[in-house]
């Protein structure tokens, strides 16, 4: 019985040794890097990043010493939930909950020259704020855009079938750079890198479902983002050109001829539409030879997961939505109902700009009624 309860002792003890030694082990992880190194680290959390994707870019940059458990401490708390996006500046002496705590509260760090990519935006029209900005020479990142091979090695998506160029990849999103402080390169590697951070694991596993490679998904979502006003829209307005694809129709877009152009024409004439050039999708079947622009992540899921529907047609509503259609016939009848509303509205704009004038006197000045003199 005594050498039972020996035994028993002895088996207690070392659980006891083996939960303390990894208690401490644990705590070790979730502690700072390195607490002697009080260098901050420039550190970019993309919007809608997963706890996952800013575990890598922590992991990434030396800050955190183990992934796994990073994320058991931001889901352990309900608080880490509420992670902002941004910049910010982190040190190795940061521990893990250190660093979510700086992230909840959004202590962001912005210096420099803010940039805003819009969703949409081209790369030239990109290169053109850059430039006027201060923060490069044109030549050089065109150069830049058109060689995706000069990133490759860092961004391992640039090497999947078909991409030569950087269009569609320069993500949209706020930027901060200091003139003078940063390359041509380093700017448009940062670009890549928000990219990369938003091109998570679930999205690569509903590109492969979809049996797509990432530069049709990425051309898709670009006539997607260019062609949507509302988000309820992106998924159909997809559908419709997966159908027109699947039928042997040209995409018929507007917004691939537009790309055509050093700059953006207040409409597409009939003329336009016999240019010859592969960004012609009423002379050109299939997607165009590269995206027509940089979407947001709206518009990639929208092309990896398009809406299951019949249409082959859609029009504009003076609204901002659209009318989609199967038909032809009905596509007309859309299309006249579109300039009927749009005619309308612009009569209505001139009359209550004809009864705003006419209340002015010669001086400009609002008449007044004189009953209320």
């Amino acid at each position: 019985m005594i050498r039972k309860n020996k035994k028993l002792k002895i088996v207690l003890l070392s659980v006891l040794v083996i939960a303390v030694v990894a208690s401490v082990a644990v705590v070790n992880q979730i502690g700072p890097y390195n607490k002697k190194n009080k260098t901050d680290v420039l550190v970019e959390i993309p919007s809608g990043s997963s706890i996952s994707s800013i575990a890598k870019v922590l992991s990434e940059k030396k800050l955190i010493k183990n992934e796994f458990l990073f994320k058991i401490v931001a889901r352990t708390n309900n608080e880490y939930s509420n992670v902002k996006a941004g910049t910010y500046m982190i040190n190795q002496g940061y521990s893990n909950k250190d660093i979510l705590d700086t992230l909840v509260l959004g202590k962001v760090h912005n210096v420099g020259t803010k940039i805003v990519v819009p969703e949409g935006a081209t790369s030239k029209e990109i290169i053109a704020t850059l430039v006027d900005k201060n923060l490069g020479e044109k030549e050089v990142f065109e150069s830049l855009v058109k060689d995706s091979k000069q990133f490759s090695n860092e961004f391992k998506f640039l090497k999947e079938d078909g991409i030569t160029t950087l269009e569609g990849f320069l993500y949209p999103a706020t930027y901060y750079f200091e003139e003078g402080k940063i390359s041509e390169k380093d700017i448009i590697m940062s670009m890549l890198s928000r990219f990369d951070n938003m091109y998570t694991q679930k999205i690569k596993l509903e590109k492969e479902k979809s049996k797509l490679s990432l530069k049709d998904i990425m051309s898709m979502a670009s006539i997607i983002e260019k062609e949507a006003v509302l988000d309820k829209d992106r998924p159909i307005i997809s559908s419709v050109f997966y159908n027109r694809i699947k039928i042997g129709m040209p995409l018929q877009s507007d917004a691939t001829i537009q790309y055509i152009f050093n700059e953006r024409k207040k409409i597409v004439t009939y003329a336009d539409l016999k240019i010859d050039s592969p960004y012609n999708s009423y002379k050109n079947k299939g997607l165009p030879p590269t995206p027509i622009a940089n979407p947001g992540i709206g518009s990639i899921e929208a092309a990896i997961k398009p809406a299951k529907t019949d249409y082959l047609y859609f029009v504009a509503k003076v609204d901002g939505g659209n009318n989609y259609s199967k038909t032809y016939e009905e596509h007309l009848k859309y299309v006249k109902e579109y300039k009927d509303d749009r005619d309308k509205l612009n009569k209505d704009k001139k009359v209550n700009t004809s009864d705003q004038n006419s209340n002015k006197d010669q001086n400009g000045e609002e008449k007044q009624d004189k009953k209320q003199q």
